[in-house]
């Protein structure tokens, strides 16, 4: 056999120019047990605050609440209306957010404050008179028979009955009868029509002078 001859390999030489560079361990980190103490606080706390949030949207409802002021009177809008979440309490009287839609039309029998609750109370089909009471229309034109200023939504107002007689200028009946404002409903630019509650005793009398266009209004400042 003929021998296999090894040839010895030369030395690496050091490339011109680059130095060899020193192996340096790598630096030893140091643990700091505050900050992994406070990491370990911080994720306990959001899990806590993330849990309290689930619960209390799994105990919320959804209500019916006023987007704006609504006078008595006036008939509900959809741009009146807005739904919240509340947490349910057995002492309030509360109308779900499903029934929005069904408020839209109806009118508001008392006073509704923006962001206030809408209770089923407050909102009716149609103008209900208070007991002993009875709803009277009257016609009236602006800056004759009444202010060029519109009364609001229950402002106590009077109503005068006046006689076509110049001679003898007698009040008709009793003369003065009081009233509140239930409704306004503008018919001109000049004439408005107002829906006023008023003693069942005077009604029939009020009516009739209504028809009669024998009616004027005055109120005074509620303060």
């Amino acid at each position: 056999m003929t021998p296999k001859i090894f040839k010895a390999q030369p030395p690496a030489l050091p490339t011109p120019g680059k130095p060899d560079t020193p192996l340096v361990a790598p630096p030893k980190l140091r643990r700091r047990p505050l900050l992994i103490a406070f990491g370990i606080v911080l994720i306990v706390v959001g899990a806590v605050v993330m849990w309290y949030v689930v619960a209390m949207l799994k105990d919320t409802i959804q209500v019916v609440a006023a987007r704006v002021d609504v006078p008595r009177g006036e008939i509900l809008k959809a741009t009146d209306l807005v739904t919240v979440e509340i947490r349910p309490d057995p002492s309030l009287r509360t109308i779900p957010a499903a029934s929005l839609e069904s408020l839209v039309g109806q009118r508001v029998v008392s006073d509704l404050s923006a962001g206030g609750l809408v209770v089923p109370e407050a909102v009716s089909e149609k103008l209900s008179p208070e007991p002993d009471q009875a709803l009277v229309g009257v016609p009236l034109t602006l800056g004759q028979q009444m202010p060029g200023i519109v009364p609001r939504l229950g402002q106590p107002i009077a109503l005068v009955a006046f006689s076509d007689d110049k001679e003898t200028s007698v009040f008709e009946a009793d003369g003065i009868y009081e009233a509140v404002v239930v409704a306004v409903t503008a018919v001109t630019d000049t004439q408005v029509a107002l829906t006023v509650s008023v003693p069942t005793a005077t009604a029939a009398t009020l009516t009739r002078l209504s028809a009669l266009g024998k009616l004027a209004v005055y109120f005074e400042s509620e303060g």
